[in-house]
């Protein structure tokens, strides 16, 4: 029997709108092996957002969403994977007092932490990247990596996986991490099928240099 796994997403004020929805893509669209898209589910992933509380959350530039539960309450959720995205509001996430307790609460019950852009700054003042590899977005990358001294940052993959932690570039890169991931949970046909079905063109190559 299949088992559905639980992806949560933090969005608070600001986030960038395709650092949530492109990765939370790969992961809506995936298939358990035989099961078409329209079938009925359980289906492969059930996301979830979370925010610092049930109020609406502002996307930068973008629409707004709905948490699905806040930070206290993803603490007793039972998570497979976690991820934070980058966003203009990164800022004011890094300068609230509660993050880094939040983050590393989290860390003792996820499985796999990730982020998303310049979401990676976050894991990196939580420490939780010492000493590994990690990637963000090529436009802020000395921002970011300044709150990660101890990280072996790289600056061209579009993504790394650190094992229990991984971390993608710029926006888009996101999106390619999160069918990357999908592969990693629930398999490489899996990812492909949901690739396809999305009609995208998946950047399966993190070390591939692209134009910028």
């Amino acid at each position: 029997m299949h088992r559905t796994k639980r992806i949560g997403i933090y969005v608070y004020e600001n986030f960038e709108p395709i650092d949530v929805w492109g990765f939370l893509q790969s992961f809506a669209i995936a298939r358990f092996p035989g099961q078409q898209y329209g079938d009925a589910g359980p289906y492969p992933f059930h996301i979830s957002f979370i925010g610092n509380t049930m109020a609406t959350v502002h996307s930068y530039n973008g629409p707004r969403v709905a948490p699905n539960m806040t930070r206290d309450e993803a603490i007793n959720a039972s998570f497979d994977l976690w991820m934070i995205p980058g966003g203009h509001g990164t800022e004011a996430v890094l300068e609230d007092a509660q993050t880094i307790p939040w983050v590393l609460a989290m860390d003792k019950i996820v499985p796999i932490m990730t982020s998303v852009c310049t979401g990676a700054a976050v894991l990196a003042k939580s420490g939780l990247l010492d000493g590994r590899p990690a990637t963000t977005n090529h436009n802020a990358f000395d921002w970011v990596a300044s709150f990660g001294p101890n990280v072996l940052w790289q600056r061209t993959p579009r993504w790394v996986d650190a094992g229990r932690y991984a971390t993608s570039a710029g926006v888009s890169a996101g999106t390619d991490m999160g069918f990357y991931l999908v592969s990693r949970l629930g398999g490489i046909d899996m990812a492909n099928a949901a690739a396809k079905e999305a009609e995208y063109h998946w950047q399966r190559d993190p070390n591939r240099n692209l134009p910028f």
